[in-house]
């Protein structure tokens, strides 16, 4: 089997939200951040034949890309990734000591959606870091949605602001920029609740690729 490139884009993504992984058998793959802020979804060209745990994502990349035109074989307990150069073999950890994602996907009730597209996202996370801000806001206020990015804390601080479009309802949903780990690109973002109305969350799903991201809000939020 070849691991095509984006397969690899999107598990180098999944490593910036938890380093070690847990595989199911199929197409799609799936991961959590250690604090359960961020879950990602993806479906890939490839089909994993039977359960993985990887502990460290990034050794498994770094093993995958270390040679070009690489075959890669899964057997019981290991990876076995050849080349004309060589071979690796590559073990598979227990998986008790890897988070599993959820097996699922999260139904959820939308409040306001709108698009990002990737200039958007390399925006919001450019700014994040000049401004220094460690919050991204989704508000509603006056029927007027913004997104900013800034230090809620401090009135006074340097932020960047982006018109949303309008909204009857007011809300003020917090996400903190280090749960933004999204891959940039083309995406339908919704603010959401979960139907109980006790977990609020933003909701990316990529325009064009079966790619989704659900991103927890900070509990201070309002819907």
């Amino acid at each position: 089997m070849k691991i095509c490139n984006e397969t690899l884009a999107i598990l180098k993504n999944f490593a910036s939200i938890n380093t070690n992984i847990f595989f199911r058998q199929g197409n799609i793959i799936s991961t959590i951040s250690s604090a359960d802020s961020i879950f990602a979804r993806a479906k890939i060209k490839e089909t994993i034949p039977n359960e993985i745990a990887v502990y460290d994502l990034n050794s498994l990349l770094a093993t995958l890309t270390l040679i070009d035109n690489q075959n890669v074989e899964f057997e019981h307990n290991k990876l076995v990734i050849s080349s004309d150069r060589g071979i690796f073999e590559y073990f598979f950890s227990s998986p008790d000591v890897v988070k599993k994602a959820p097996e699922t996907t999260i139904n959820h009730v939308s409040i306001f959606s709108f698009k990002l597209a990737s200039e958007d996202i390399q925006m919001i996370m450019k700014a994040a870091n000049v401004t220094k801000a460690p919050y991204i806001s989704v508000v509603c206020k006056d029927q007027c949605v913004s997104l900013l990015v800034g230090d809620r804390k401090n009135n006074s601080s340097n932020n960047f602001k982006k018109s949303l479009g309008t909204a009857f309802n007011d809300f003020d949903m917090i996400f903190a920029v280090e749960n933004f780990g999204v891959i940039p690109d083309a995406y339908d973002v919704t603010v959401a609740r979960m139907e109980s109305g006790k977990a609020k969350f933003l909701y990316l799903k990529h325009e064009s690729r079966d790619l989704e991201y659900w991103i927890a809000a900070d509990p201070t939020s309002t819907v």
